[in-house]
């Protein structure tokens, strides 16, 4: 317990998932997900290299500044949450028709709040690359997994109309670790390293303050 309290974040981290709603599910809306998430699928591809652009240039800016700007941070934070909300989707989340990043999502079902701009550490944006390697490829195998478990979702929808409550906090802790290492690299939204802040991976001591 002594090492687990020494390892629990003292605050929240600056980028947070979840996700609330009933776990009944339109059975036509998983059949043809894929069809019906065509406009976002076309609408990441699109938003990718603008915000690889935006993270290319604000990683001088945070060694030089100790921030990444204002204006960066907030479109980072807006395409973060909409890649984050399409991949939600896809993985039968929620049968909600994602918001793009213009629209107003304070009553979705999958929320991304991200804190506003903080210092950024220079020391940790000089090596941000190989230390955030191992995130980036935990983050990968999470991917792997969350679509494994997107599959087991669909034959469970068909079957009952349901998405089952293990497979929830399983994507839950997947999608949201994800959303956390890329807010971490290369969105340089944060200097904080990833860590499991809910789900089963919790660490004790912060699952009992959440109880609490």
């Amino acid at each position: 317990l002594q090492v687990a309290h020494e390892l629990t974040p003292e605050s929240a981290y600056p980028i947070r998932y979840g996700v609330r709603g009933n776990p009944r599910r339109s059975r036509a809306l998983a059949v043809f997900r894929l069809v019906i998430a065509v406009p976002h699928l076309i609408g990441w591809v699109l938003v990718f290299p603008l915000s690889l652009v935006v993270a290319v240039i604000s990683w001088p800016i945070v060694l030089a500044a100790g921030r990444v700007p204002a204006p960066f941070h907030r479109l980072q934070a807006a395409l973060l949450a909409y890649v984050t909300r399409i991949a939600a989707y896809l993985c039968l989340v929620t049968d909600e028709w994602p918001p793009f990043p213009w629209q107003a999502a304070s009553r979705y079902p999958v929320q991304v709040e991200v804190d506003p701009p903080a210092p950024f550490s220079r020391p940790a944006a000089l090596v941000v690359l190989p230390r955030a390697l191992p995130a980036a490829l935990t983050a990968v195998m999470f991917g792997v997994v969350a679509w494994m478990l997107a599959v087991g979702a669909w034959f469970a929808i068909l079957a009952t109309g349901r998405f089952p409550r293990t497979i929830h906090e399983m994507l839950e802790l997947s999608i949201g670790f994800q959303c956390r290492a890329l807010g971490h690299f290369p969105l340089l939204l944060t200097d904080r390293y990833p860590w499991y802040e809910s789900g089963p991976l919790m660490l004790p001591s912060r699952r009992a303050d959440a109880a609490g």
